[in-house]
């Protein structure tokens, strides 16, 4: 490793007239490392080599380089930078964007819209667009045409359309099969008291129930029996497993709300995980894009996948990109623009993909920006100076 530290140090330092940039460095180094928890003294080894090798003259880092690595003074030929292909592409590559109807689509969205299209692009397949909206209280009615105007805008017309608010049923089937099969039940517990029980690895009530109990109950949710906050059901779980938020976690819940769609008709309601896993599924998704912070939401839906003994999904997760000095939460724009802090959804104060379009930016110069980027699960900052020149 110290060799390979040395040699990049040197390519990097003749590159830029004699001085190596350790982020450089270390961005070369990351992917090739295994074992994570050797980062901190790898790391401290690049510090230590870009420092003797910054106080080398150019001439004399050519020098060592020719050592280590003379091919690197070899005529470079200039190759046109293609997209990185994806994993396990078969015939019918289907991809989704799944955002709720929270709020406006904005910058932040486009990079998954954009590697979603340009990927369907490439290998003939579908670009997919399902609003997630199984929260009553945390979805507007503005945003359900507002969010495929703004998409198609970037993209194109989606090659289908789903509004997760229309598929409860399907939700309610697939719940009722895992009921059947002892890997749900209905829990009568507070947050609070489940949470204290697994710390100190108690069962909740209600996991050791049969089945036909647990379809009781669950008969008796959707009756109206049961209050909002009085029953939940939950997924059985490894309750010896590390991560606590993996444990026994939700899959439907009461909820009182009024539903922007379908107003009081349903009351008990798929969480997040159970409803992206059962339509990834259904609709058929053969690859998952989306943003790293969803690796253990990831974990959740492969439990689903694994109950039914599904083919998971090719799962790619990019890295957090922050959009320095621009104002991008979905929910923060629409509360501005109730509260009079903004004129509109395309207010030029805001990311928006309305305000983006407002503003002279052409989706083109976007889908290329993001096709630039591509699909790294590296961190990178973003300031709005950029987005500006991509007009």
């Amino acid at each position: 490793m110290k060799k390979k530290i040395l040699q990049l140090t040197l390519e990097n330092a003749i590159a830029f007239k004699g001085k190596a940039n350790p982020k450089a460095v270390i961005n070369k180094i990351i992917p090739t490392v295994k074992d994570k928890s050797k980062l901190k003294a790898i790391g401290n080894e690049v510090s230590a080599t870009i420092k003797k090798v910054n106080k080398l003259s150019l001439s004399k880092q050519k020098e060592q380089l020719k050592k280590i690595n003379p091919t690197f003074f070899n005529k470079k030929i200039k190759v046109k930078k293609g997209i990185i292909d994806l994993p396990k592409v078969g015939k019918n590559f289907r991809a989704r964007f799944a955002p709720s109807a929270s709020g406006p689509l904005h910058i932040g969205h486009a990079l998954v819209i954009s590697l979603n299209k340009i990927y369907a692009d490439k290998y003939k397949g579908k670009h997919i667009l399902r609003i997630e909206d199984t929260n009553p209280d945390a979805n507007f009615k503005e945003f359900y045409k507002m969010i495929p105007k703004d998409y198609t805008w970037l993209a194109g017309k989606p090659s289908e359309t789903y509004i997760q608010s229309a598929r409860v049923k399907t939700y309610y089937k697939y719940a009722e099969q895992l009921i059947k099969a002892g890997h749900l039940y209905v829990c009568e517990e507070t947050p609070e008291e489940v949470k204290a029980k697994l710390k100190k690895g108690i069962q909740p009530f209600g996991r050791r129930d049969d089945p036909k109990e647990v379809l009781r109950k669950w008969k008796r949710m959707l009756t109206g029996k049961y209050n909002p906050g009085e029953s939940v059901v939950r997924v059985k779980t490894d309750l010896k497993g590390k991560n606590p938020a993996l444990k026994e976690w939700v899959a439907f819940r009461i909820s009182g709300g009024t539903h922007p769609k379908v107003g009081n008709k349903v009351r008990v309601w798929p969480l997040m995980n159970f409803a992206v896993a059962i339509d990834d599924y259904e609709l058929k998704m053969t690859h998952v894009i989306r943003g790293k912070d969803h690796e253990d939401n990831t974990k959740k839906q492969k439990m689903i996948y694994d109950f039914f003994g599904w083919t998971y999904p090719e799962y790619i997760h990019l890295g957090r990109i922050n959009f320095k000095n621009m104002i991008i939460s979905a929910s923060d724009i629409r509360k501005g623009v109730e509260e009079g802090i903004y004129k509109g959804y395309d207010d030029e104060q805001v990311e928006s993909l309305a305000s983006i379009r407002k503003r002279g930016i052409k989706p083109k110069a976007l889908l290329k920006f993001f096709y630039e980027i591509g699909p790294t699960k590296r961190d990178k900052t973003v300031d709005k100076k950029e987005v500006k020149h991509n007009k």
